[in-house]
């Protein structure tokens, strides 16, 4: 294993100063390309464009599409459909950051299979025991097919995270909009607008929804159904039963509000108290021993070469 973190290390430092090599010598090249793209690369015309020579990246390009679009046509009917529908809520939750499941799939398989290779074929020669070669092999091919998974939860929390974190914010405007005279549809759809943010993507989605034949209603639950956020999804059933019973929805508004900016503060004051118990452990295990050593180390020293009496 030492062997094979030093090839690792070597190759990362190799890459790392060929890289800055590179960068170094071709610097003016890039910095004058870069700037010949920023002044001069919008203003040519379609024809010029068309006419252009594909260049080597474009060719890459092309290639790449080409066998992705065969690679998800043969992951289409090779894939159930509860397992589609499994990467697609896990796809929901995290804000669709691949276009479908399938693409999500196969890039899974792509990562297993090129770390699985890389790994194979770098590393495997150099390893005098194969089996333990063989089992490397497998368990970064496995990690490479579990890490876009990690990225999909590590997303879905972040994203949950920014909705609530706007959630106050969106919501006054909204009500303010409603006191000035603005219809609940309209005064959603110029906030969205104005905002940015994955709370105002899910109300563009919701307001699409609308426009598509869906009653307010269950436009409504499909977002409350999109966003699994629990303070997210009492705001939307407030939303709802205010919109069947035929409540004042700016009343309901200021009133959800004040209760999410202090569920916030309830929650910042939760975190606070957990803080001390959280630093506990680095404490004991780190700040500790270091401040031991420092304090009664000397004194421990002189014990043992002078003894008591010096």
């Amino acid at each position: 294993m030492a062997n094979i973190a030093l090839l690792l290390l070597t190759a990362v430092f190799f890459t790392f100063i060929i890289a800055a090599t590179l960068m170094t010598v071709f610097k003016k090249k890039i910095a004058m390309n870069q700037r010949v793209t920023k002044y001069f690369g919008e203003g040519l015309s379609q024809e010029d464009q068309h006419n252009r020579p594909k260049d080597k990246q474009g060719v890459l390009s092309s290639l790449t599409k080409k066998y992705w679009a065969r690679g998800t046509a043969y992951l289409t009917n090779r894939i159930s459909s509860s397992e589609l529908k499994k990467l697609d809520l896990l796809l929901r939750d995290a804000g669709y950051p691949f276009e479908s499941a399938i693409d999500f799939r196969l890039f899974q398989l792509v990562l297993a299979g090129g770390s699985g290779f890389a790994v194979f074929f770098f590393l495997l020669p150099f390893v005098e025991e194969k089996t333990s070669g063989w089992l490397l092999v497998f368990a970064i091919a496995f990690l490479g097919f579990r890490l876009p998974i990690f990225y999909l939860g590590k997303k879905a929390k972040a994203r949950i995270k920014a909705i609530n974190k706007t959630m106050p914010d969106f919501f006054d405007t909204v009500n303010l909009l409603l006191k000035a005279g603005m219809g609940l549809d309209l005064a959603l759809a110029e906030v969205s607008r104005k905002l940015k943010g994955p709370l105002a993507d899910e109300f563009k989605q919701t307001l699409e929804d609308m426009k598509l034949g869906m009653s307010r209603g269950e436009a409504f639950y499909e977002l409350r159904k999109r966003v699994p956020s629990d303070s997210f999804q009492s705001v939307i059933n407030s939303l709802i039963q205010a919109d069947q019973v035929g409540i004042g929805m700016a009343k309901v508004l200021g009133n959800l509000t004040m209760r999410i900016r202090e569920q916030q503060r309830e929650a910042a004051r939760e975190q606070a108290m957990k803080a001390p118990v959280k630093m506990l452990f680095p404490m004991v295990f780190f700040i500790f021993p270091s401040l031991f050593i420092v304090i009664l180390g000397p004194l421990v020293i002189t014990l043992m070469t002078k003894g008591l009496g010096g």
